[in-house]
């Protein structure tokens, strides 16, 4: 997006010059647009066309020039600019973002606006979010009309202004892996107050995070202002339904591995084997292409794998993430396409390395005659495609 207030000017040069530093200071970067799927086999997230062909992400961001305009000192009241454009209303709405502050008052005489500027506003700030994700702590924003100029209010997310509503029973948050064990340990039907750190990645980044909670029935994700931990049942359950699935699934796999694993395995020699009993136990519902109305739900989650012997792989995933887990192997879902088609695997950790495993595309197969989606340091790119960045946002978590 090209800067709107470009001067020929030579005496504005200083004016840019002191602009840039500024804004360099805020440290407001854009980054990928994130797409939510409506459908495809169990994966919660689905990616974009491309993805990296190496371990490093590959981001392509979008440009947006440093705005021209002189920024306010710090803690005082915006000086009134004049906009020409919609852009030049939306570069403004960019800068104040990133300085976390108030717009200026714009003066509008040479803007056409609708009947409603509160909307018009609005789609501008959408159109912002959606190519600076990050930008989403402004979690809301207003706007109207007053004596010719445009007053535009923005609501920051407390942990961007350390603004926080008073609550004693808020939890402190120090850094994003306590998140994920905060949400782990108080999953029900209460939301959790929080207290998130200034550093803390962009909102969508923390709901990545969050969706490793829950095994398929319940949604963890940040309310609207960043201030609680939220829960929401799937499918239509109720929280009670989804808990009680929750315990179960926790329940067999304990059962599970009590059955196969003794205390003389080695870590590896665990993971070997928990995959084995999936790979030689659970079949693919393959009502999924034949008759996915009455494909039951549980077939997306570790029920449906551990309970039932029959899932897709969701199933399968969320059973090897519990199990792993359970004897104390980190393990994260990882959601991409394998063949072109929307898919759930996992990254795991073991002795300090974090490898891929597929159990869905392993089933049927024995050690003896070699695993081929088991333990592997890097994945065939021409198979499986996903969004690095995600991954490594969960690996940096340890």
């Amino acid at each position: 997006m090209k800067a709107i207030f470009h001067k020929t000017n030579i005496s504005l040069v200083g004016t840019l010059i002191f602009v840039l530093c500024l804004l360099s200071v805020a440290g407001c970067t854009g980054t990928k647009e994130e797409v939510r799927p409506e459908g495809g086999e169990s994966a919660q997230e689905t990616i974009q066309d491309s993805a990296p062909e190496t371990t490093v992400p590959v981001t392509t961001e979008p440009e947006y020039e440093s705005p021209s305009k002189e920024l306010p000192p710090e803690n005082k009241e915006p000086v009134p600019i004049s906009v020409s454009a919609p852009e030049d209303i939306k570069e403004e709405l960019y800068a104040a973002i990133c300085a976390v502050r108030k717009p200026a008052p714009m003066e509008i005489s040479g803007v056409t606006l609708s009947d409603n500027p509160d909307i018009d506003v609005k789609n501008l700030y959408y159109e912002l979010t959606r190519d600076y994700p990050d930008l989403k702590y402004a979690y809301d924003i207003t706007a109207k009309i007053e004596d010719g100029f445009l007053l535009c209010e923005i609501s920051y997310m407390p942990y961007k202004t350390g603004n926080w509503p008073a609550n004693e029973d808020a939890l402190t948050i120090h850094n994003m892996k306590e998140l994920l064990q905060v949400a782990e340990e108080n999953i029900g039907e209460d939301a959790v107050p929080i207290r998130l750190p200034q550093q803390s990645p962009g909102p969508d980044d923390m709901n990545r995070i969050l969706g490793q909670v829950g095994g398929g029935y319940i949604l963890c994700a940040l309310n609207r202002d960043g201030t609680k931990i939220t829960y929401t049942p799937a499918m239509g359950m109720d929280m009670e339904e989804c808990l009680s699935l929750l315990k179960q699934a926790d329940q067999l796999a304990k059962q599970i591995i009590d059955r196969e694993l003794n205390d003389s395995m080695t870590q590896r020699q665990k993971a070997e084997a928990l995959y084995t009993y999936l790979t030689g136990n659970v079949k693919y519902d393959k009502r999924y292409y034949s008759d996915r109305n009455n494909m039951p739900y549980d077939a997306q989650t570790a029920i449906g794998a551990l309970r039932d012997n029959l899932a897709i792989c969701g199933g399968c995933s969320h059973a090897l993430k519990l199990l792993f887990e359970k004897v104390g192997t980190p393990c994260y879902n990882v959601t991409g396409t394998y063949y072109g088609e929307n898919h759930m695997w996992s990254i795991a950790c073991l002795d300090g390395e974090w490898l891929w495993f597929d159990a869905t595309s392993g089933r049927g197969v024995s050690p003896e005659f070699g695993f081929r989606h088991y333990a592997l340091k890097e994945l065939d790119t021409t198979k499986y495609r996903w969004e690095q960045d995600r991954v490594d946002l969960l690996l940096n978590l340890f």
